[in-house]
């Protein structure tokens, strides 16, 4: 079983939006470019969402989508016509291959975050072939959207070299790429793995309950008796001084205003990247700084002993 459905359906839309764009751009009437995505989303569909379970089945059909992908590329001499759009489609539809990790239940953190990543990242590497200039002449759409995507790899390879080397810089490909709604559609994206994340649960991963309704005052929970708990009077005071002396009521996830806070900050920060780059750099380096220091600052303060624990 995989996890919540409307997390994928956060997730879907930005690689589905890069894909379309594409296809718009390079092959809007080339049939066989857009079968080739359709068949690779069809497929990485059915796996995510369990119609196609058995683990032969599934790691079968993308063995032949990454071979169908990768073998008319490499012998592209005598590779033409329709097959090779076909082909060109799998490329562009790739990234619906692993998608389903995004949200998979039993699926690490990391493995969810890396996933995620990958996805965008491909998705920005398809609007960017988009600002790069192809022959027209005798390629075809899919033919024109690979030569399109090398030529991205190879400018973005080279712009970090020469800033590494110290040589005349040259604008790398994605720096130049800004496509605000693949931005939102990324940020609905990472909504939909954090989301769940907020949720309470156990070391198990066991859902705890909670609602947004409210729910009325608990009784205060009462301290046992001393000679039944054994503990001293300093132990006791100590647990009274270091608990709530009553549960919480808040109808919230518990570091939904953390997560929101975070989110707002993430936003301003961006929006000062896009609008003055230079001072985003500036408030990046003192945010860090500050950030750093208010830690040391935290970790230095010493613990002091309560109830006489230490007695």
């Amino acid at each position: 079983m995989n996890d919540r459905w409307w997390t994928a359906a956060l997730v879907y839309p930005a690689p589905l939006y890069a894909g379309i764009a594409v296809i718009l751009s390079f092959g809007e009437s080339d049939m066989a470019f857009l079968a080739g995505f359709l068949l690779v989303v069809a497929f990485g569909s059915a796996t995510a969402f369990g119609f196609v379970r058995h683990p032969i089945w599934v790691w079968a059909g993308r063995l032949a989508i990454v071979l169908a992908s990768v073998v008319p590329i490499g012998y592209y001499g005598w590779a033409s016509g329709p097959f090779v759009d076909l082909t060109c489609g799998i490329v562009l539809g790739l990234p619906f291959l692993w998608l389903e990790y995004v949200w998979r239940e039993g699926a690490t953190p990391g493995t969810r975050v890396v996933a995620l990543q990958a996805t965008l990242l491909y998705g920005l590497l398809d609007l960017a072939t988009r600002n790069v200039s192809v022959s027209t002449s005798t390629t075809t759409g899919g033919e024109q959207y690979v030569q399109g995507l090398v030529q991205v790899l190879a400018h973005q390879v080279t712009g970090i070299g020469s800033l590494l080397t110290g040589t005349a810089p040259t604008v790398p490909t994605l720096e130049a790429t800004l496509d605000p709604v693949f931005v939102a559609l990324g940020a609905i994206a990472l909504m939909g793995v954090v989301l769940p994340w907020v949720s309470p649960h156990t070391a198990l991963e066991e859902r705890l309950p909670w609602n947004w309704m409210g729910r009325g005052s608990s009784p205060s929970p009462g301290l046992l008796d001393p000679e039944l708990v054994g503990l001293r009077t300093g132990q006791r005071s100590a647990l009274e001084t270091r608990t709530l002396p009553t549960p919480p009521t808040t109808v919230l996830a518990p570091g939904l205003g953390s997560l929101l806070v975070a989110g707002l900050a993430v936003l301003a920060f961006l929006s000062l990247a896009v609008l003055a780059p230079t001072f985003a750099l500036l408030t990046l380096v003192l945010g860090t700084v500050a950030a750093l220091l208010t830690v040391a600052l935290v970790l230095s303060r010493r613990l002091v002993s309560h109830g006489g624990l230490r007695a």
